[in-house]
């Protein structure tokens, strides 16, 4: 009992004490670029309200004519 509660504890714990970032690139066809970020800390509902955020940006962004720049693979040094 003792270790079922240790458990739902620290689930709790990192499940509130987490943090997200998002983050996209988007282009027009004219070239010009706008950068989507949003990040801050990922609770229950702190977290859902964040990446709504987000996706209301990429989408405005989209309505605007910009779209997804291609993700560009890089080697870390």
């Amino acid at each position: 009992m003792r270790l079922k509660l240790i458990i739902i504890a620290s689930v709790i714990a990192v499940t509130l004490a987490g943090c997200a970032t998002y983050k996209s690139t988007m282009t027009n066809a004219k070239g010009e670029t706008v950068t989507c970020e949003a990040s801050g800390k990922s609770g229950f509902i702190t977290g859902h309200y964040l990446r709504q955020g987000f996706e209301d940006y990429v989408s405005a962004a989209k309505i605007q004519g910009f779209r997804e720049a291609p993700q560009v693979a890089t080697k870390p040094e």
